[in-house]
């Protein structure tokens, strides 16, 4: 079990596949988009490995073999965003938050602990999912590539979100579940934790600690506020 060397002002998540289930989602469009083609479905697990990098690299991974004559990536792309967009914009669309999730948000609340999404989602996609999201937390940010120099692994979403708040990378706590998310942290010299189970390729970097589910959160920050009192 990680230990964290001080309370954290600021935690920042990752989204897909460390707060939110969203693997079939992003399958069913991958799929849907595919078969509107005249392509053959995938599976999860291969729509899984492609996740983490953003919507754009996950095109390019799963859906250049379907690009019609002079359709440029980004044309590909917008076609497979118009089709996520307009699932996950149904009335009747949910959230599948991860177990564990809701009890770090009651702690965080608690604790008067900051929290933020650092997101590989484009904005757009982000938007539709933004209300749903506000409902579980009040969210300081939701930064997503376009709001930041570049996309993670890059840092530079993290540094701004830690200079917004007003805190340093030492009492910030990065939390996400594959490599991107851990190169991200440790570029940002931010504690970082891996949730295990996840979307994307788990590879180097390891994380500095890993949580099993994210209910292993809760000890973590009410043990670094003890010390603290």
């Amino acid at each position: 079990m990680p230990r964290l060397e001080s309370s954290p002002e600021l935690i920042v998540f990752d989204l897909d596949g460390t707060l939110i289930d969203s693997l079939s989602d992003i399958a069913s469009a991958v799929n849907r988009f595919r078969i509107s083609r005249g392509g053959d479905s995938l599976t999860e697990e291969s729509v899984r490995q492609a996740v983490g990098h953003g919507a754009r690299r996950l095109c390019q991974q799963l859906l250049t073999d379907l690009a019609q004559s002079e359709e440029t990536p980004e044309d590909l792309y917008q076609a497979f965003r118009k089709i996520y967009i307009t699932e996950a914009g149904l009335p009747d669309h949910q959230l599948l938050w991860l177990p564990g999730t809701h009890e770090v948000f009651s702690v965080m609340q608690q604790f008067k602990i900051s929290a933020a999404i650092l997101t590989n989602k484009p904005r757009k996609v982000t938007d539709v999912l933004q209300p749903r999201l506000l409902e579980a937390f009040p969210w300081s940010q939701i930064y997503c590539p376009e709001d930041c120099v570049a996309p993670k692994p890059d840092p530079s979403g993290l540094q701004q979100l830690i200079e917004i708040h007003g805190t340093t990378a030492k009492r910030t706590l990065f939390i996400g579940d594959s490599a991107v998310d851990f190169s991200t942290g440790k570029a940002a010299g931010v504690f970082t934790l891996g949730l295990r189970g996840g979307y994307g390729q788990i590879t180097p970097p390891e994380p500095d600690g890993w949580l099993e589910q994210m209910s292993e959160l809760v000890p973590l920050l009410n043990d670094s506020h003890r010390k603290e009192r």
